[in-house]
């Protein structure tokens, strides 16, 4: 009994301390890596902090794009240079995401409107603008479209998240699972491996060029830690959302929503279980195209929830259109 008990005290001891040494060096990984990569943008100060935009191109009126939960502006960085050639392009990287500034403040996603209107006023970058919101960036748009309504031109919604998609089935469940399961990951311990030449998880839409940003990025305490809470918060975000925000009138509206043909659905297990989720998924997206009097409904016929990655094309020939019919 008393070998059992030193056993398992040896084993308490040493996992505790396996578990200190991760913390501290991914905290070391996490400093050393804001230094290793500049970010692409500007750095705007928004009142004591600073929100990254990464603006390109010339032209009004200017596409805003507001990426999903946890994503930062790398995500877009492939249909970049599409749009710049066409018009003034911004990418926004909410509090805490790519290289914004923390905000200590769970909620802080329903500030990111405001954050978002501060940096874009003290960049230069002229209203009114397209908005364009992959996800949960969806609700930065309606948030922004609510409290700003003469500063938008046009919004397009990317497979956008609803106030209202606690309907699908287990969707609370799904959630806090989820959100559990990142939040036990020892970073440290994927960093240690990256850095000793491992394979690095990374997305194949991200260029090249910012593969290795990426996955910093992903691995960093900020971008993890802002990312856990937008989404183990995403019921309260949302019903926030749904009390904050209504119709948008006569505002160009476009939607853009995903199909059963996810390339990421690779077993008959996740197909049945994405066809489940549609049932639920596509009058939600429908209900979006309803808030405007003067909206498009597109549905990707190979692209999954990331139709930015599955169908690049599409994103940018929908967010060019809607560019072309709000320009004078």
């Amino acid at each position: 009994m008393r070998l059992l008990t030193r056993s398992l005290a040896a084993v308490a001891v040493t996992a505790g301390a396996l578990g200190l040494a991760s913390a501290a060096y991914q905290t070391w990984g996490s400093t050393r890596d804001r230094r290793r990569y500049p970010p692409p943008g500007r750095m705007i100060d928004v009142g004591g902090r600073r929100i990254h935009l990464w603006i390109e191109g010339a032209g009004d009126p200017a596409v805003v794009v507001v990426p999903a939960l946890g994503e930062s502006c790398l995500d877009f960085a492939a249909l970049l240079p599409a749009l710049a050639a066409e018009t003034r392009t911004v990418v926004f990287d909410r509090a805490g995401l790519g290289w914004s500034d923390p905000v200590r403040k769970p909620m802080a996603q329903l500030d990111a409107a405001d954050d978002l209107r501060t940096a874009l006023h003290q960049a230069g970058v002229e209203p009114p603008y397209v908005l364009v919101g992959h996800s949960m960036g969806g609700y930065v748009l309606r948030l922004f479209a609510a409290a700003y309504p003469g500063e938008v031109a046009g919004l397009v919604f990317v497979d956008s998240s609803h106030p209202e998609q606690h309907r699908i089935p287990g969707y609370h469940w799904k959630t806090v699972r989820y959100a559990a399961a990142r939040r036990a990951r020892w970073f440290g311990v994927r960093r240690l491996l990256v850095d000793l030449g491992l394979p690095s998880p990374r997305s194949s839409a991200v260029p090249a060029e910012y593969a290795a940003a990426w996955t910093a990025l992903r691995l960093g305490d900020r971008q993890r830690r802002t990312s856990w809470w937008e989404l183990a918060l995403r019921a309260q975000i949302a019903a926030a959302v749904g009390e904050r925000t209504g119709p948008l009138g006569s505002t160009p509206v476009t939607v853009l929503t995903c199909s059963k043909n996810d390339p990421y659905a690779t077993t008959r297990k996740e197909r049945a279980l994405l066809r489940q989720h549609l049932q639920s998924w596509y009058p939600l997206q429908a209900d979006l195209a309803a808030l405007s009097t003067d909206s498009k409904h597109v549905v990707a016929r190979r692209a999954g929830h990331y139709i930015h990655h599955h169908e690049p094309e599409l994103v940018v020939e929908a967010i060019l259109d809607m560019v072309r019919r709000v320009r004078p």
